[in-house]
């Protein structure tokens, strides 16, 4: 049972590395890598978990809850804070590949609630997250 919990510890903590790294580099690039950084997000997305970004954007409610409502807190509150910086980061270049922002901010808030259903917890961080998302709907 121990080595169990040990095996969904590393891979619960591998998980919230990687979608880190990519938080990363989405701030971390100028504005002349950040076309390339943004297609390179998109695909360690669809490497990671079989859907892209696009995808993301266009499949219901439903099945995005679906798809992800089986990770642990924390790499859930940083999927939301990718899909935001995502979202900050291709509005200030315009990509050659558009992605639905508005449609990603719903999946980022639906991710926020998903928290707030599991989480016993209040977090501040994370409702100025989603009123960031919100702002991303109505702009």
């Amino acid at each position: 049972m121990q080595q169990e919990s040990d095996y969904l510890l590393r891979e619960v903590k591998k998980l919230i590395l990687f979608i880190t790294n990519l938080i990363s580099n989405l701030n971390t690039s100028n504005k002349d890598a950040l076309e390339n950084v943004i297609r390179e997000t998109d695909d360690s997305i669809r490497k990671k978990w079989g859907i892209s970004l696009k995808e993301i954007a266009s499949i219901t409610g439903c099945d995005f809850i679906n798809k992800f409502n089986e990770l642990q807190e924390v790499p859930i509150e940083k999927l939301a804070e990718l899909l935001n910086v995502f979202i900050k980061k291709s509005a200030e270049l315009e990509v050659n590949e558009h992605y639905n922002r508005k449609e990603l901010a719903k999946k980022g808030i639906l991710l926020i609630n998903i928290l707030n259903d599991k989480s016993k917890t209040y977090s501040i961080k994370r409702m100025e997250l989603k009123k960031e998302l919100q702002r991303h709907l109505n702009s």
